[in-house]
């Protein structure tokens, strides 16, 4: 009896599927679906985000200011314009420019002529004394005399441009004004002195007879007024004295008038400041105000 044998190649009864109707499959439970590991479909607004658990990230707003244009000028930046080139003068221009020379070189001898006469005017103000007017007035005739002579060499020269030139004028004018080097103030009734101020001193026995004298001439209620006498080493000595008090002041050089104007007002200041500590005799420096300090804290 011949049994029937299984082909190989077709699988068992037992494990081929089993399709089951529609009716007879079991009801399934309504269960929350797991859309973790889920994404929804990308619409085309939107983008994947990067975060886990977010299938779309939020849209940028647009910039609520539209994009516009940078502005390109219609008219284009104007050339910088170009120099001229001068021709070659004419004969008559050339006549023109050596007359506008000797014009200038007249102008300039006008001006020395000016400031040579401001000079004298200056010292006759008493602004400057006796050396600064012979300095800056030499200068100044130095200066004319030799521009006189290179235009009489050459009317068409320029040269005397570099012999006038300003600024040596006012290094003379500094450097010859006399300066205070030093300021003291003695007391007539006691001859005394109050305060020294400055390294140079004027030794006692020239001041004691001027003392001396001023003494006498204070009791006849007379004020001989300033007096000036000169070192051997070109200082000169100034005198200034009051009521009561007698102001001896060194300069360098012999000072202008303003100068003598300015050390007599220093004192009556000083007088009139201090004037109930001189009646009493009783004088501290420490309690009393010295007004000639201040040329000396410049």
């Amino acid at each position: 009896m011949d049994i029937p044998t299984q082909n190989p190649e077709m699988p068992p009864e037992s494990d081929k599927p089993v399709s089951v109707s529609s009716d007879q499959q079991p009801p399934q439970e309504n269960t929350p679906a797991d859309n973790s590991g889920m994404m929804s479909p990308q619409e085309p607004d939107q983008r994947i985000s990067p975060v886990p658990g977010y299938n779309v990230s939020p849209v940028r707003p647009q910039n609520p200011v539209p994009y516009r244009k940078p502005i390109i000028p219609s008219v284009p930046r104007p050339a910088r314009p170009e120099i001229p080139v001068r021709a070659d003068p004419t004969p008559t221009e050339e006549i023109d420019v050596s007359l506008m020379r000797q014009d200038r070189a007249a102008a300039a001898l006008e001006r020395l002529r000016e400031k040579m006469a401001v000079v004298a005017q200056e010292y006759a103000e008493g602004k400057i004394n006796r050396v600064q007017f012979h300095v800056i007035y030499q200068r100044y005739q130095e200066q004319r005399d030799i521009t006189e002579r290179l235009l009489k060499r050459d009317p068409k020269t320029g040269a005397w441009r570099t012999v006038i030139q300003p600024g040596h004028t006012s290094f003379l004018r500094e450097h010859f004004e006399a300066k205070v080097e030093s300021f003291a103030i003695y007391h007539i009734g006691l001859a005394k002195r109050i305060i020294l101020t400055g390294t140079l001193q004027l030794p006692r026995q020239q001041v004691l007879p001027i003392l001396t004298k001023l003494q006498a001439m204070t009791n006849q209620q007379n004020n001989p007024g300033t007096a000036k006498r000169k070192l051997k080493d070109d200082r000169v000595v100034l005198f200034a004295p009051g009521i009561r008090a007698l102001s001896v002041v060194v300069f360098s050089l012999e000072p202008a008038v303003a100068q003598v104007e300015m050390i007599q007002d220093m004192h009556r200041d000083f007088e009139q400041a201090n004037r109930q500590v001189l009646e009493k005799q009783l004088f501290d420096p420490r309690e009393m105000v010295f007004p000639h300090r201040a040329l000396f804290e410049k």
